[in-house]
Formats: structure tokens, C-alpha cells, sequence
């Protein structure tokens, strides 16, 4: 009788400070498929549970498990080495560990890890850390549309795991070998350099809004007049330019700062090369700009490997492919 392989389906949710992102991925017998995918702008905070509702709504997903994803100034990643010797006390150790990087009291936060050796008499963790209240925050949002999710995942690591899923057949990068996956949001840059063992995670707090407030200064206009000049410059291209370079250099500095961690942590291996995903992208020239920037080779983080996209999802991901990174990752649990 030939074995029968469970479908397991998981639903991504990526709440972004100007977008909803939704990804349905199922997974069975290690074959991936996307089955649906939304886009939804959100343009006032208060109505966050609308835009779930209509992402849900978009994308005619009956899925239950639902993996969110979290980011911000109370969310701690850090890889860190202690000496061998915490087996007893491991969950001590890493509370006094956390207690050094949050600016909170360790008794708010909610904290998990990965520990595994790392030779020398070292034990390299990976701390994660978060307050509850920003949690119960964002789990309220979610009750009112209409969402239980079965876990709140750390939108860094979400990166990284769209990345290792969309590298099954290496089609980015060899085994073992350093990437790096940069996502720009409307608040934030999230910052992953990984080869599966080391890792640098980084959350940067400059983004498109900070982009097109620059704009917004240079021409003398209004937000919503300099948003849509930075997406179509037209005879403007110069002046976008000129007024948003301060800012990408900014960026770059911030992502190079990554890329030198990563080869100090990772004892003088190299990543070479950065998958962009993210609103930024539609920025004509962006991509060679931080190829010379970062003097890493960049290209669009916007096709997701093996999966087989849906029809339903076929023209969300034509529109939007480039922004679905952090959404995909989260839906990557499918595979779990």
C-alpha cells in the first residue's frame, strides 16, 4: 500500500505598518504549493482589524492555523556564546542574558531560545525575546478580526526561513555558504545575514516613510503627494534621488555593518550576496544602487523556490512577489 502524506496548511500573516501581506502555503510529501496570497494597503492603524478581515476575505482562505509575525523596539534576536557549564541553570542564564539587551524589565517579557554547542567548551544560543503587553497588544487586534494564531513568530527569523525554503536546489546559494535578506518596510529595514549556523539579525528603524518624508521636504508638497512621486518620479527622478540618497546610505552602512558582524561571528567567512525584498524595490535602479553600496551582489527576493503558485495567487505575487518575504516565512511552519 503505497504511504499516504498528511497536508498541513499554514496561513502567513504579515502585518506591516502601511500593508497587510497573507500567504497560504500547504505543504504535502515536501511539495509546496502557494494556494492563496493577499495585499491589502492600510492606511489608518485603528482600522488593522478591517484589513486582516479583507486579506482573509482577498484570498478565500478557510485556513486555521495562523502564523503572525512580530518585530519592534521590545523584540530581542540575539546570537550569543556562555560558557559550557548552564545544563542546570540554562533558563537562569538566559534570563540574565536577556535582562542586558531589552530596555524593559525581564519579568515582561516572554522568552524563548535555541541552544547547541558550538565546540571550544561554548554553548552559542540564539535568544528571542519580547513584552507581553506589545503581545496582547497585537493578539487583541487579531481576536477582533477574527484570527487565533497558533504561534507569533519573529519576522527576522521569518526571513530566514523564506530564504532556506526558497533555496531548496540551491537556486540562490550553495549549502552552508552566507546570504544576506534584507527586507524595507514602511518603518523599519529588517537585516538577516545567515548560513544556517551563524547568524546576524538586525532591525533598522528607517524605511519608506522615512524615504518619502525626505521627498516630501525637498519638493515642498505634502505625504501622499511625495509617496506617489517616489513610486512614479517621471521628470523628478534626479530630485528623488538627491533627496532620498542620504537615507539609502543610511541603510547600506547599517547593512554592511551586518555583513562585517557576519564574518567576525562566522570566523572570516563571506556572504556573498543579498536577496532585497520589500516596497523599495519598485524604486527604479535600487537594486544596483546597493550592489555598489554594500559591494555585496543584490537581486530581487521575489520567487520562492519550489513552490508552485496557485492561479488564484498568480496575480497578487505579479503585483506584490517582492513584498511577500516575511509572509512567506511565516507560512514556511507548513513544512514543520
Amino acid at each position: 500500500m503505497a504511504k499516504r502524506h498528511k497536508k498541513n496548511t499554514i496561513v502567513g500573516l504579515d502585518l506591516g505598518t502601511s500593508s497587510v501581506k497573507l500567504v497560504e502555503l500547504t505543504c504535502k510529501a515536501e511539495n509546496l504549493t502557494m494556494a492563496a496570497c493577499a495585499y491589502i494597503p492600510v492606511e489608518d492603524p485603528s482600522l488593522y482589524d478591517i484589513a486582516i478581515k479583507a486579506a482573509i476575505k482577498t484570498a478565500t482562505t478557510k485556513a486555521k492555523r495562523v502564523v503572525v509575525g512580530f518585530s519592534g523596539k521590545s523584540t530581542l534576536l540575539q546570537d550569543i556564546t556562555l560558557p559550557n557549564g548552564h545544563d542546570d541553570n540554562l533558563d537562569e542564564a538566559v534570563a540574565e542574558e536577556v535582562a542586558k539587551y531589552i530596555p524593559y524589565d525581564v519579568s515582561e517579557a516572554q522568552i524563548d531560545y535555541h541552544a547547541f554547542e558550538d565546540g571550544d567548551n561554548q554553548t552559542r544560543l540564539l535568544l528571542a525575546a519580547v513584552r507581553q503587553q506589545d503581545v496582547d497588544d497585537k493578539l487583541e487586534i487579531l481576536f477582533n478580526a477574527g484570527v487565533t494564531p497558533i504561534q507569533i513568530d519573529v519576522e527576522l527569523v521569518a526571513l530566514a526561513n523564506a530564504a532556506e525554503t526558497a533555496n531548496i536546489g540551491e537556486e540562490f546559494f550553495p549549502e552552508g555558504k552566507g546570504v544576506g535578506i534584507v527586507n524595507f518596510g514602511a518603518s523599519k529595514t529588517l537585516i538577516t545575514i545567515t548560513d544556517g549556523k551563524y547568524s546576524v539579525f538586525r532591525e533598522f528603524p528607517v524605511g519608506g516613510i522615512a524615504l518619502t518624508e525626505m521627498i516630501s521636504q525637498r519638493v515642498g508638497c505634502a505625504m501622499t503627494a511625495a509617496e506617489q512621486i517616489k513610486l512614479v518620479p517621471g521628470d523628478k527622478m534626479d530630485l528623488v534621488k538627491d533627496a532620498i540618497y542620504p537615507g539609502l546610505e543610511d541603510i547600506a552602512a547599517e547593512i554592511q555593518s551586518c555583513l562585517d558582524s557576519y564574518k567576525n561571528a562566522s570566523r572570516g567567512r563571506k556572504a556573498e550576496k543579498l536577496l532585497l525584498s520589500g516596497g523599495l524595490i519598485a524604486f527604479p535602479g535600487i537594486v544596483a544602487l546597493f550592489t555598489r553600496m554594500t559591494k555585496t551582489e543584490a537581486s530581487v527576493f521575489n520567487s520562492f523556490g519550489p513552490a508552485i503558485i496557485s492561479k488564484g495567487a498568480e496575480g497578487v505575487m505579479e503585483a506584490h512577489g517582492h513584498e511577500m518575504a516575511v509572509a512567506f516565512g511565516l507560512a514556511c511552519h507548513a513544512r514543520d
